[in-house]
């Protein structure tokens, strides 16, 4: 998606992932909690991934089942996270 090429999308996705990793470890270490890292690295990275799900990368590298999991499940996981850490944080 980014330059229809499916190694630059790859080193795209890679560094997203590389800065969603660090963006959610940061977040987890100030807030001291894991649920918060998990849940903030799992929106970022399938965000990373959202972004190139147009892109031939996954047909050249034969992953199409990554794109497919991007795009139809891993949105409903995210989802029951941010409604499982409201539900566990209303109570306090």
């Amino acid at each position: 998606m980014f330059f229809s090429d499916p190694i630059g999308d790859m080193n795209i996705s890679l560094f997203l992932l590389v800065v969603s990793f660090v963006i959610a470890s940061s977040i987890g270490i100030f807030k001291k909690n894991r649920y918060i890292f998990w849940m903030t690295f799992s929106i970022l990275g399938n965000i990373s991934f959202l972004l190139n799900a147009g892109s031939r990368m996954f047909i050249f590298y034969h992953v199409v089942w990554i794109q497919y999991i991007a795009i139809f499940f891993w949105p409903f996981i995210n989802i029951f996270l941010i409604i499982k850490y409201f539900k566990e944080h209303e109570n306090n």
